[in-house]
């Protein structure tokens, strides 16, 4: 199984030539690390997760807002724990699900924390860092925060599109489907409707695919 690392970069490399932005490149890492959460090894990130997603709910209720997005986290913490490794969460079905979730959690958010600050930059900074510990491991989050802020400061263009934060999560999360398709167990990619692995051939088939729309995206924009 890929690591990691190899799977963050591998995906900051899907995703930087049709979303270069900082915000959108950080949205990335998130999903190709949140995917891996049906794996029994990563267990204590569920727990995480769940508390995250107790402690926004008990905090949105005190301040008489909308709960559903602490709601929302929880669900997807249920869900990720009754999956199975390579299986619903990694295929096309469960990848949009997910990525539909995290893109109507990280809009709820914008416009909730709008509410105290209009700084774009400020509220792009709690987004992801709350992304960040929500889906990281613990010791990637102090040096992910660290580069999205400078990031951040350094890198002008700040911008907030509904359909960007759903493309860049979407590759991010197919990215690392992709990765482990070279291995050799593969990936179940229309489960749980059609049982079939996809291993090396088709990971291979969505590499030119993704060049050849790179290339006619850097030249038709």
């Amino acid at each position: 199984m890929p690591s990691n690392k190899k799977h963050i970069l591998f995906a900051l490399i899907m995703t930087f030539p049709f979303f270069p932005s900082v915000f959108y490149l950080a949205l990335a890492v998130v999903g190709t690390s949140i995917i891996d959460f049906d794996h029994e090894l990563k267990i204590n990130n569920l727990f995480i997760m769940t508390l995250l997603g107790i402690l926004l709910t008990l905090l949105l209720y005190i301040l008489n807002l909308p709960i559903i997005w602490g709601l929302l986290i929880l669900f997807l913490a249920v869900l990720f724990f009754i999956c199975k490794d390579r299986g619903f969460m990694h295929s096309i079905f469960g990848i949009i699900l997910t990525v539909l979730i995290l893109t109507a959690l990280i809009v709820g958010l914008y416009f909730l924390i709008l509410d105290f600050t209009a700084n774009k930059m400020v509220i792009m900074v709690i987004i992801l860092a709350f992304l960040g510990f929500l889906s990281l491991n613990l010791k990637l989050i102090a040096p992910y925060i660290v580069l999205v802020v400078i990031g951040l400061i350094l890198l002008p263009g700040l911008s907030f599109n509904i359909y960007s934060i759903f493309g860049a999560l979407f590759i991010g999360f197919f990215s690392h489907v992709i990765l482990d398709m070279f291995t050799p167990n593969g990936v179940g990619l229309f489960s749980p409707l059609y049982k079939k692995k996809f291993r090396k051939t088709m990971g291979m088939i969505f590499l030119v695919l993704w060049g050849v729309a790179a290339v006619f995206y850097l030249i038709f924009q």
